[in-house]
């Protein structure tokens, strides 16, 4: 497999391409994703044989800043927030002639493709709201350095490898953005805002091109939780039309609200979430607390152990 990147002498960045930074040689394993700008390696240091996550992006002409400008300084704030952090670490960072590559912590499949190996194509209810919960977990802390990330989905999220196999990783901060330029001031917002993120996961105030703040966030997240655990997924899922998108999300709001928490032995208590996150505003603090309190009784409910293996771990 190869990327639409380049190296600095014309050749396709593929599997046995040599990237070199002041410090290391890193050598490509195989191609783990890639965008219109940029692209995900497997890559390994020539010298220690440790792997690593490779991010490497194109210089363009029309963007003035690295998107991986953003990433790094997210990851250089976050990466040691909590004793298990749910931020990669950085190893490495280069900028040369026609690309910026970024070394990072290498983790494993993504909650939406570990989502997708289940039986029923969705986890366990322990699974799902003990992982969703991480997600938040990382969220908030995100939150707390001033910065929403405008594009929560399972693929942006991903478990560790080894000893770190029930950590759950955040992934990809190509659009996010500085919400507060600290704890106490948050930006004003701007008048009108273009769609940002994933229409399956947009909240409602991004369906109406509205300046998006941390409930939008956790608005993304609750319609996350609910595609980890909800066999019929969500009821817009076969939808693409941003409007029509809307229209649903709105009308589960009302007269369709069965719809969203179809069968959920818990569906009183994500229910609740939802229903607290709507009655926020775009500068409004979220309260974490109640949200994982919440979650618990959600657990408790459906009679089971967030603290039981996960549905992705091998099995003793």
């Amino acid at each position: 497999m190869t990327s639409e990147i380049e190296d600095d002498e014309g050749k396709p960045i593929k599997e046995g391409t040599l990237l070199q930074s002041i410090k290391a040689k890193y050598l490509v394993v195989t191609l783990l994703g890639a965008g219109g700008f940029g692209a995900v390696f497997k890559v390994r240091d020539t010298q220690t044989g440790e792997e690593y996550a490779m991010k490497v992006e194109k210089k363009l002409e029309k963007r003035k800043h690295s998107k991986l400008k953003m990433e790094i300084a997210i990851l250089k704030m976050l990466m040691n927030e909590r004793e298990n952090s749910h931020f990669t670490q950085i190893v490495d960072r280069a900028k040369k002639e026609k690309f910026f590559f970024l070394v990072m912590t290498l983790v494993g499949k993504s909650l939406e493709d570990l989502k997708r190996e289940q039986p029923e194509k969705v986890f366990t209810m322990g699974t799902g709201i003990a992982s969703a919960v991480q997600c938040l977990e990382a969220v908030e802390d995100l939150h707390k350095y001033g910065f929403i990330h405008r594009d929560l989905k399972p693929a942006n999220y991903a478990c560790g490898l080894a000893d770190r196999i029930r950590t759950v990783y955040i992934l990809d901060f190509g659009i996010a953005r500085k919400f507060a330029k600290n704890e106490q001031r948050v930006k004003a917002p701007r008048l009108q805002v273009g769609f940002k993120g994933t229409i399956r996961f947009a909240s409602l105030a991004c369906h109406g091109n509205k300046e998006l703040g941390p409930k939008d966030d956790v608005e993304s997240w609750v319609y996350l939780l609910l595609d980890l655990v909800q066999m019929q997924g969500l009821p817009w899922r076969r939808l693409n039309d941003r409007n029509e998108v809307k229209k649903v999300k709105e009308d589960c709001r009302t007269n369709r609200r069965s719809e969203l928490f179809v069968d959920l032995e818990c569906r009183v208590e994500f229910s609740a979430v939802l229903e607290y996150i709507d009655s926020l505003s775009y500068a409004d603090k979220i309260d974490y607390t109640y949200i994982y309190d919440t979650m618990k009784l959600a657990a408790s409910v459906c009679k089971v152990n967030l603290d039981d293996p996960y549905d992705w771990e091998p099995k003793k």
